[in-house]
């Protein structure tokens, strides 16, 4: 009996060595992006910044791609090539957050003093060296962060400890907005740029970063992310209200509507 345990360990240690080596070789890390998919009129829109993983390689989103909603990941095969080292030593910058509500007013996260986030030309973009103009330091998002950014009415001055060059960031209106441009949020509470019933669209712009041993910016893919988040016409709770309102009119009717018995 004690041989057969010992036999039946062995085998299960030798499947063990042959499935984790495959399972690990299937794992894909990348860019992965959460926003509801509904708020209330007037809330907040939580932009959730992680680093996703799946077991196949999603293409990355272009500009002219399909908004998504909800939960959107891309997996990318570099981050777990053993050219770029271990898994997580790739990682992705977010040069730019936006967010458009439906009557097209746009808002674009940045610096305290300025909208828009810096992308160095080291990394593909056209800001040169290494020092970060008026702009906010892009996020660097590697395996484990986890960042979340509110957009609604007076939000700014967000800070991520994971990131020492990150913050603070600030929500501004940009040129073509009904509110004017180089508006910081934080600082006008009269606009609610969630108030308006419809389809807003969140677009984050970026790139996947994989170094090799002799280049820390060997490959760099390029992201542009849209995602939609609605908003009803009514709240949640109103909208219950209503209905219970329709149903109990509907009973009444029905009711008058049954002849009395003599």
């Amino acid at each position: 009996m004690k041989s057969r345990v010992v036999a039946l360990l062995a085998m299960v240690g030798l499947l063990l060595g042959f499935v984790a080596p495959v399972l690990a070789a299937t794992t894909y890390y990348g860019p992965s992006f959460v926003t509801p998919t509904a708020i209330a009129p007037g809330g907040a829109i939580n932009i959730v910044l992680t680093t996703g993983n799946g077991s196949s390689v999603v293409p990355l989103p272009q500009g002219s791609s399909t908004p998504c909603s909800g939960t959107c990941t891309y997996p990318q095969g570099g981050w777990v090539n053993s050219t770029y080292g271990a898994p997580g030593s790739c990682f992705y910058l977010v040069h730019e957050v936006s967010v458009t509500d439906p009557n097209g007013n746009e808002y674009m996260l940045g610096s305290n003093v300025t909208s828009g986030l810096y992308w160095p030309a080291a990394l593909g973009g056209g800001g040169s060296g290494t020092s970060v103009p008026p702009q906010a330091a892009a996020l660097n998002v590697t395996t484990g962060d986890s960042f979340t950014i509110p957009f609604a009415t007076g939000a700014g001055g967000f800070s991520f400890p994971s990131f020492s060059l990150a913050g603070p960031y600030y929500w501004w209106t940009v040129a073509g907005n009904q509110y004017g441009s180089n508006v910081r949020l934080d600082q006008n509470l009269s606009i609610n740029p969630t108030v308006i019933h419809g389809t807003y669209v969140v677009d984050i712009e970026g790139i996947v970063v994989c170094p090799t041993s002799t280049a820390p910016f060997a490959t760099q893919l390029f992201f542009d992310s849209p995602m939609t988040v609605i908003t009803p016409q009514f709240p949640v709770a109103v909208g219950i209200v209503t209905a219970s309102g329709l149903a109990a009119l509907l009973l009444l009717k029905r009711k008058a509507a049954i002849p009395t018995k003599l």
